[in-house]
């Protein structure tokens, strides 16, 4: 390659980017015995780059119009990527020996730039895949990192002109946010110029009544088309992005017709405008076009919100893990270090109350662990030497030493997390009917409009052919079909809210309407999720001496389970008597009222102690158990004195709300990582037409894998649950659904939540059911129109006048039929 300055002005762009050249940054290259004209060295370096790989077929997915900056350097701290510590951060590894990270690619503008990315990469002998997303601008590359180093890759993306960093959400986040702004920057600038059209428009069309003189006519219509065209400019650009993509696809969208009706509307009233022509009568669509622009955009923009919310599940996920751990170093000291700092094999302290950091081995200590976020197990489990505790769970009672086992992608944690993802991928993306009935659509007015200039031409004259066959494109512009979905789902999404139904994912209507199967979560579910006091026994005569004992040893602990006993005995005044008060982890509390020993605590306790039960009172133990209930036991050295049963209760609500999807022939089923015996006795309390499935002592991983065996059964599956563990079943399922107090990981992850309570769900249905309804009749309205008034267009028989009004009509009408949900829906 050789490069020269020129010595005068040449005309044409550059063969790499497309900016036109100047004077000043004309650079002459040979590419391949070619020569080319470039803007830059930057431009020659990269396409010569391109040749010399064997990627010159870019050129041919490259957009003409080529919009990008000159292409940068490559960075000069890739080397910095290779730290092992830095790649702890978004690095994984894999039992192949191959490395896998996400990172974040400046520079990505279009189709072209992702197949050049991906071929330069594959050509790479050490790199096994590589795969870009254009629309989250983030790759995803795996590597056997013996072969290559990281900045390699990076390197070789750099010379290409793109800048390739380390994937962190909040960068993703930043950049999903500054796409809305500019979406809200482009609606309420197309609002305001609708609102002022409009304006305009009434003293036109009205001007005599409002003793205006005939003179301002033409004021008017200019100011309007100022107007319009600023709007089409700024407001609109997008629309005909999209057109020009979907033409070169062959794959015609809504953009094409929406670019259709507001360009033939806009040259055509423009037209009338400028010339004045006598030979046509005077009429003008300025207003129809800038209320088309403005109505679309609020639509687009209900889409990208809800849109925005869809991705956060991961992010709200791993906010369960704390920040910073106790680390203890070989001489015994601890120190407070960040979570990122811990390494495999160190020694941490996990003191009550704490989260725990990362998975890790119980060395020393005993204490009861809340697990329900991961298991969905609502009693705390006892852990001790040998153990196993889970990141993000929470420390309840004693304090534990365990040495870190896995950490980063290999956490359990981190795992949910990879499960919520695939999930989300894997979902089948709907495509609305409008969009199936568009394409042909399209091609059939754009034919008829035609077809209508071709007779008319011959029949009378240019503008007689000319301004019949614009008044069937403008009578024909497919903003009802456009509005006939969005529209509806806006407002069945918006009722929903105020009837506790938040629909966060407009394709959950779609898909509700046609689930056969719904899962139940149990626990916070079809229960309640708290543990309350359901039967109380005592077997000694002063009743009300040992429940004032008891409710001041119970007072005085911090367990779970001692505040539920705490709440059912109220009644009973403390005894002020209490010392020597003691906690024993994983067991329960003791204390002495004047000089007697009392302990309250599990029936496992009371058996190491000795205490032998009769028959009778095992039978009514073992009973409860059976029963799914929680025993706490109280008693002194030699006897049971009393015993207590918790349970969690179901909701008042579960029976009826499961015989009504059973009415409908919907198949219920129960899904719990709760014991068997548990689960089938609360089963065994719900009043349902039909029995209903038991799965139980389900692992978190295994919920999702549960739902997706049900969907390949044929089944189209709903999933209703509140916790964390349910994040990656309820993003499996073809509608997840959490309860309104769930847990933000399992909201975020559901296209549905019940923020009314579990008697939300029929309304859901129902609301699912009217808005399916609703887009049908919109569509046919839309339909409709079309197939009454494009035979009297093409006959000359409507005025465009009468075009100009029925086109905003008939968008009128499908709006008015989307609001007549909030009649037909009812809490």
């Amino acid at each position: 390659m050789n490069t020269q300055n020129p010595t005068e002005a040449l005309e044409g762009t550059c063969f790499h980017c497309g900016l036109m050249l100047t004077k000043q940054n004309i650079i002459h290259a040979d590419i391949q015995d070619e020569s080319h004209d470039f803007c830059c060295t930057g431009c020659a370096q990269v396409c010569a780059i391109i040749h010399d790989s064997g990627l010159d077929s870019f050129y041919k997915f490259a957009p003409e119009s080529r919009d990008w900056n000159t292409p940068e350097q490559a960075p000069e701290d890739a080397k910095l990527f290779d730290s092992l510590e830095l790649q702890a951060d978004f690095v994984r590894q894999f039992p192949d020996g191959t490395y896998q990270a996400d990172l974040l690619i400046e520079g990505i503008h279009c189709p072209a730039c992702v197949w050049l990315i991906e071929q330069a990469l594959q050509h790479m002998d050490a790199v096994t895949f590589a795969d870009v997303s254009l629309t989250r601008r983030r790759l995803r590359l795996r590597w056997k990192p013996d072969e290559m180093l990281l900045s390699e890759a990076i390197l070789v993306m750099g010379k290409l002109g793109y800048q390739a960093i380390p994937y962190q959400e909040d960068l993703e986040q930043k950049a999903n946010k500054a796409r809305r702004q500019d979406l809200l920057f482009r609606m309420a600038f197309a609002g305001f110029v609708f609102a002022n059209v409009m304006t305009a428009a009434v003293c036109l069309y009205g001007g005599s009544f409002f003793g205006i003189a005939d003179e301002w006519r033409a004021v008017f219509e200019w100011y309007s088309m100022v107007l319009t065209f600023a709007g089409i400019a700024y407001s609109g650009r997008t629309f005909f992005i999209g057109a020009w993509k979907s033409i070169k696809a062959v794959k015609p969208n809504m953009d094409l017709p929406i670019s259709i009706g507001i360009s033939t509307s806009f040259l055509w009233s423009s037209y009338v405008t400028i010339f004045n022509p006598d030979t046509v009568e005077h009429h003008v669509y300025f207003d129809s076009v800038s209320m088309f622009v403005f109505l679309i955009l609020v639509g687009r923009f209900l889409e990208s919100s809800a849109r925005e919310t869809a991705g956060s599940t991961t992010r709200h996920l791993l906010a369960l893990l704390p920040r910073a751990a106790r680390l203890i170093h070989d001489n015994g000291d601890e120190e407070l270090i960040p979570l990122r700092s811990v390494k495999q094999g160190d020694i941490l302290r996990i003191k009550p109350g704490d989260r725990v950091p990362v998975d890790g081995e119980v060395l020393d200590g005993y204490s009861e662990v809340d697990e329900s976020i991961i298991s969905g197990e609502s009693r705390p489990l006892i852990k001790k030497q040998g153990s196993q505790v889970v990141g993000g769970t929470q420390n309840i009672s004693g304090q534990l030493k365990i040495k870190a086992t896995h950490l980063g992608h290999e956490s359990v944690l981190s795992q949910i997390v990879e499960l919520v993802e695939q999930a989300q991928d894997s979902k089948v993306k709907i495509q609305g009917v409008a969009d199936k009935i568009v394409p042909w659509f399209v091609t059939i007015i754009l034919a008829l409009s035609a077809v209508t200039f071709l007779y008319w031409f011959n029949q009378a004259d240019f503008a007689t052919a000319t301004m019949t066959a614009v008044t069937v494109l403008i009578i024909t512009c497919p903003c009802a079909l456009g509005l006939a979905t969005p529209m509806a789902i806006s407002i069945g999404a918006g009722l929903g809210g105020k009837l506790g139904v938040l629909i966060k994912r407009g394709s959950a209507l779609e898909q509700l309407l046609h689930l056969n199967h719904i899962v139940f979560d149990k626990t916070g579910t079809l229960t309640h999720g708290q543990l309350t006091v359901v039967h109380q026994q005592v077997l000694v005569k002063d009743e009300s001496q040992l429940w004032s004992q008891v409710h001041a040893l119970e007072q005085a602990s911090e367990h779970p389970l001692a505040q539920a006993i705490v709440s059912a005995l109220e009644p009973f005044p403390t005894d002020k008597n209490l010392s020597k008060f003691n906690n024993i982890a994983g067991r329960g509390v003791e204390g002495s009222f004047n000089g007697s020993l009392l302990h309250v605590g599990s029936l496992g306790w009371l058996l190491s102690e000795g205490i032998v039960l009769t028959d009778e009172i095992s039978k009514q133990l073992q009973h409860e158990e059976q029963q799914g209930h929680t025993l706490v036991v109280i008693f002194n050295d030699k006897e049971l004195l009393a015993w207590v049963a918790l349970g969690d209760e179901l909701r008042d609500e579960s029976s009826s709300v499961i015989r009504a999807l059973q009415s409908q022939g919907v198949i219920v089923s129960l899904l719990t990582g709760d014991r068997k015996a548990s689960a089938q006795a609360i089963a065994a309390q719900l009043d349902t037409l039909e029995p209903i499935q038991v799965i139980a002592e389900v692992l978190p991983g295994e919920k999702a894998d549960k739902i997706k065996a049900l969907q390949t059964q044929g089944f189209h599956v709903g999933m209703v649950g509140d916790g964390v563990n349910d994040a990656p079943a309820l993003t499996q399922a073809d509608v997840g659904i959490a309860m309104g107090q769930a847990t933000d990981v399992s909201a975020h992850a559901a296209d549905v939540v019940l923020l009314g309570g579990l008697n939300k769900l029929p309304t859901a249905f129902s609301l699912s059911t009217q808005t399916m309804k609703t887009i049908k009749q919109n569509l046919a309205l839309s339909l409709g129109y079309n197939i009454l008034v494009i035979p009297l267009a093409m006959g000359g028989m409507i005025h465009p006048l009468f075009a100009a009004i029925a086109m905003p009509v008939s968008s009128l009408l499908v709006i008015g039929n989307a609001l007549l949900i909030h009649k037909r829906v009812k809490g």
